[in-house]
Formats: structure tokens, C-alpha cells, sequence
């Protein structure tokens, strides 16, 4: 997005009372370790320092990452992506028939899956008056 269509937003959102949030990419720092790259350790030292700003201490990302681990690592593995896998492409993996059903999120626990990722998403949110 470019200044202008920050600056049009940001109007918008003022003209609508819709409130801003400013946030770091919990999900971006969590989903790190599938992507399809390498980083050294004061780089995974440093990920998860911001983790544990955002609310995310050590142990729980280890289980998280536990969790979503075999879903994003066969989901990386169709796109490669070596740059940021973030919350929208676990909710896309969650649901992908590209990704073996068995580590897909079954459809009728979907809604939970969504509602666990968005409380993790919305720890360490900031309301910035606009």
C-alpha cells in the first residue's frame, strides 16, 4: 500500500469512528520456522524476544508452533515461500485440499481453530486514536 492509500484509509476510518490497530505480526514470528529459509540463532533469539513482548512466552510458542507445525510445514511445502507466512495463510492451510486431510483442521472445528488463532492474533493489540 502506498502513502496515498494509507492516508485514504486512515480518512475512512476516522470518518466512520473505525479504530486503528497497530500490532506486531505474532503470527508472522510463530509461523517462522516453516518457511523455507534459514536463520541463525541471534535471529531466532531475537523472534522470539518480540514473541514474548506480544505475549508469547517461550514454551507456549513451542507448543504452538507444535501444534500448526506439520499443517505450515505441508502447506509451505507447495509454495515455498521464504519470506512470511503469517495468520492468513494458517487459516488457508487449516482448510487447504492441498494439504493432506488428516492435518487439515476438520471443517466442523474450524470456527474454533479461527476464534484460538485470532486470541493469540489479538494479544498484544494497541488502540491508536485516528
Amino acid at each position: 500500500m502506498d502513502s496515498r492509500d494509507t492516508a485514504a484509509l486512515e480518512r475512512f476510518c476516522a470518518e466512520h469512528r473505525i479504530p486503528v490497530r497497530r500490532r506486531p505480526d505474532i503470527w508472522g514470528d510463530l509461523l517462522e520456522p516453516f518457511l523455507d529459509t534459514w536463520f541463525d540463532d541471534r535471529h531466532h533469539t531475537a523472534t522470539l524476544d518480540r514473541l514474548a513482548r506480544g505475549g508469547v512466552g517461550c514454551d507456549e510458542a513451542v507448543r504452538i508452533r507444535r501444534r500448526v507445525g506439520p499443517l505450515m510445514a505441508a502447506y509451505n511445502s507447495l509454495h515455498w515461500d521464504w519470506c512470511h507466512l503469517g495468520l492468513a495463510d494458517l487459516l488457508a492451510a487449516a482448510a487447504s485440499d492441498h494439504v493432506p486431510a488428516e492435518l487439515r483442521v476438520p471443517p466442523q472445528d474450524r470456527a474454533a481453530f479461527r476464534a484460538w488463532a485470532m486470541e493469540i492474533a489479538d494479544r498484544p493489540v494497541r488502540t491508536d486514536t485516528a
